[in-house]
């Protein structure tokens, strides 16, 4: 079975109680919902097809199907038995197969971790290796819980991040997009006006009628160039090294910006490595799981994202491995002067794990302060950016007039 062969059905049934119940159900075609919907005792079903389009499953979604698991293993659920009521809920077409498939393998013989690590989906090689560790120490459902608080904080963190990151594009789209309607629709009246009286425009205003006669004979052409940029950036942009890195070093050089990605990664890294060592994997052994590998898309694809972190890594990797403290392998700019003597206070404790998640707290507070303050930043420099572009065009117009009057004086 493939993506192309399932469908999503709404359905609407009553119950051994009488009682009116709906949901979402994924099948190959109606039959099948329609009997899988009769195991668990419904009647008088009605199915309509959801016209779902294919798509990976959103992050929140990932969450509360990591969620759910580990609140069935803690009520004693087996493993394959908790999928299967996963399964039974999931309403989206690729997670629904992706459940699917793991549950062949666990049938096949193959242990979780195992069935997870042949999908290479959904899960990041921290967390299979954490997975690993809790089949081994029979703690599958507290790492389960575990993954999905560390979830849910990155969650939340990236849901701050996009908030101060999408403010200022929708209102940067919105101001471009009214001077461009003033460019297409009321500039040419000016034109016409202008053009009648046969009078000598003023420089910027003449520049603004060509402008606009060029917005208006080439739209199209331009309209198509800029959805072409749009899908390069989509589908390129995300898959080639050289332009993330490109990328990244533009971001990490922005004033604001630059901080928040830095704060937002070392909180990333601190709060997963936390996790891990708590739950007894070796130090090298978690650091590695942060670096690529070939076989897993995910991790490859995380890997590219961030090479940041991975140079980092690997900075540390080798350091340890000539013998020196964790503390003293991490590189400063990626992990400031007060968080390695953090982590130094850690080792000499016996309380790594701990350190981190401590500064991983501690740099959230800082994040939060950035994103206040870049919030407090953005609000009046964007009002100058739209009364700027849409008072530029309106003096560009207005200027022949005002010259007009003067020349009357």
């Amino acid at each position: 079975m493939n993506e192309g062969t399932m469908k999503l059905f709404n359905w609407q049934a009553t119950n051994f109680l009488q009682q009116k119940q709906q949901g979402m159900i994924v099948a190959e075609n109606i039959e099948i919902a329609r009997q899988a919907l009769f195991q668990r005792q419904l009647q008088n079903i009605k199915l309509q097809r959801n016209w779902q389009f294919p798509r990976k499953p959103k992050a929140n979604e990932l969450y509360e199907l990591i969620n759910q698991l580990a609140l069935l293993l803690k009520s004693a659920v087996p493993i394959k038995q908790s999928l299967q009521l996963l399964l039974q809920n999931c309403t989206v077409i690729s997670l629904n197969l992706w459940l699917g498939r793991l549950i062949e393998d666990l049938e096949s013989g193959l242990s979780f971790s195992q069935g997870i690590e042949k999908q290479g989906k959904y899960f990041s090689q921290q967390e299979q290796q954490l997975i690993q560790v809790g089949e081994m120490t029979g703690k599958l459902a507290q790492v389960c819980e575990q993954i999905a608080q560390y979830r849910q904080q990155s969650l939340i963190l990236q849901r701050k991040i996009q908030k101060i990151l999408l403010y200022p594009m929708l209102v940067l789209g919105i101001s471009v997009l009214l001077t461009l309607l003033l460019l297409i629709f009321i500039v040419p009246q000016f034109a016409e006006m202008y053009g009648n009286n046969n009078a000598s425009l003023p420089a910027f205003t003449a520049f603004l009628l060509h402008l606009s006669e060029g917005l208006q004979q080439h739209f199209w052409q331009l309209a198509l160039l800029f959805i072409l940029v749009l899908l390069f950036i989509r589908f390129r942009l995300k898959r080639s090294a050289k332009l993330i890195k490109w990328k990244n070093r533009c971001i990490n050089k922005m004033p604001v910006f630059g901080k928040i990605t830095q704060l937002a990664r070392l909180i990333r890294f601190s709060q997963a490595l936390a996790l891990m060592l708590r739950s007894g994997v070796p130090l090298n052994m978690a650091l590695q799981s942060f670096l690529p590998k070939q076989q897993s898309w995910q991790v490859e694809k995380s890997y590219v994202a961030d090479p940041v972190l991975n140079q980092a890594v690997e900075t540390a990797l080798y350091w340890l491995n000539q013998g020196y403290q964790f503390s003293d392998s991490v590189a400063s700019d990626f992990f400031p002067m007060t968080a390695q003597q953090m982590l130094k206070i850690g080792e000499e404790s016996g309380q790594v794990a701990q350190m981190l998640q401590h500064i991983a707290d501690k740099y959230q507070q800082d994040l939060n302060h950035q994103v206040d303050l870049l919030s407090q930043l953005l609000e009046p420099l964007l009002m100058v950016i739209i009364g700027g572009l849409i008072g530029a065009v309106l003096l560009g117009m207005y200027l022949p007039i005002f010259n007009m009057g003067s020349m009357i004086q």
